[in-house]
């Protein structure tokens, strides 16, 4: 996040320097002006250092866009592997005391194993509960992060044409923005954007530290409450043996 802050502090001073160039030149056979700098007219330098900012921009956004999936997809694995290892470490005990009472059948007449073993993944599925909430407001949450620094990444794109039209007001409603040329607009425009953005992606960076952090707290949670139930089946299992011996 702090590389992609320092990426557009360079731009802004790229984009000052190209302004302080600019000349104001006069056709006299049309009675025309238009704004030159060294590299060419300043609009075709806007509208270059606007598709290079996107660019960038673009990139960081489909890394943040990477992070947030791998940490969903971490997320969404604790759950699988927390309820298949206890199932697991249960499956020997479950299977031995089902062949008991079929070889035993007065032991225990009630006994159905299609159901017991339905009652064991209904209380592993109360394990992960919460774990299963925090990937629904983690998914819903990252689309919001998203949005908001997707909609920087847009105003860059339209800041070239926005500012020839003079509409910064319509187009950066939030920052109250308004210029009196499409030089300072844009040099204005992008230095505005590009401190939302930045904010944007420091709000990311501290969305997905405290995703981290509540994930690894439920899991140790979860992981809790499945061991408990394992112990629990499996001594139900033994006693129920012992009982009938």
């Amino acid at each position: 996040m702090d590389t992609t802050i320092g990426i557009w502090s360079i731009f802004a001073v790229l984009l000052a320097i190209a302004h302080g160039q600019s000349t104001l030149t006069s056709t006299t056979e049309t009675h025309t002006e238009t704004e030159t700098t060294e590299y060419g007219p300043i609009s075709m330098v806007v509208d270059q250092l606007a598709g290079l900012a996107v660019d960038v921009s673009d990139q960081t956004s489909a890394q943040l866009q990477g992070n947030i999936e791998r940490a969903l997809v971490e997320v969404t694995g604790h759950i699988e592997i927390l309820t298949s290892n206890a199932m697991a470490e249960m499956e020997t005990a479950i299977i031995e005391a089902n062949q008991f009472v079929l070889d035993n059948p007065s032991c225990n007449p009630a006994w159905n194993l299609q159901e017991f073993t339905a009652n064991v993944t209904h209380q592993l599925n109360g394990c992960t509960f919460n774990l299963g909430k925090l990937v629904e407001a983690y998914r819903s949450d990252g689309q919001k992060v998203m949005a908001s620094v997707q909609s920087f990444i847009q105003q860059m794109a339209q800041l070239p044409i926005m500012c020839q039209r003079q509409q910064m007001g319509v187009a950066l409603g939030p920052l109250n923005l308004g210029f009196d040329n499409s030089g300072n607009c844009f040099i204005s425009g992008i230095t505005a954007i590009n401190k939302g953005l930045a904010q944007a992606m420091h709000n990311a960076s501290l969305f997905l530290a405290h995703t981290r952090t509540l994930s690894q707290e439920q899991v140790a949670q979860s992981q809790q409450c499945t061991e408990a139930v394992v112990s629990q089946v499996i001594q139900y299992l033994s006693a129920l043996r012992e009982n009938c011996s």
